[in-house]
Parts: structure tokens; sequence; C-alpha cells
């Protein structure tokens, strides 16, 4: 089962300009992002939702050889 991921742009009647994301685990967001902040001009607060602290892979394991 595949999550749908999103990218919500809001501008503000200010002119203010906030992005937000759902459907991504761990920094992928900040990729996913990254390219929309530099052509917005955005730089400034950033409020990681707990989403970021997943792991992005569930698959991943630490092993430990002996």
């Amino acid at each position: 089962m595949s999550t749908t991921k999103t990218i919500e742009i809001t501008v503000s009647p200010e002119g203010s300009v906030s992005i937000k994301t759902a459907g991504f685990a761990g920094g992928s967001c900040k990729e996913a992002t990254r390219d929309l902040e530099r052509a917005l001009g955005l730089a400034g607060r950033e409020s990681l939702l707990p989403e970021y602290f997943q792991r992005a892979s569930t698959g991943d394991q630490l092993r430990q050889g002996t």
C-alpha cells in the first residue's frame, strides 16, 4: 500500500508563503520542497512535524555481526 505524498503551498492575503507536506517520512520532505523554497525565496522558520522523525524506509534494520 502506498501513501499519497502531497505538498501544499499557502499564500496569505498579506503575501506570506508557507509550505506543508504530508505523506513523507524522514528528511524526504525537505528534498521534495527544496526547489520550491528556492523559487519562492523562502528562508525562515521551519516547523518539523512528527513524520520528519520517522524512518524513511521500514525495511532498514541494524545488524550486529559476530
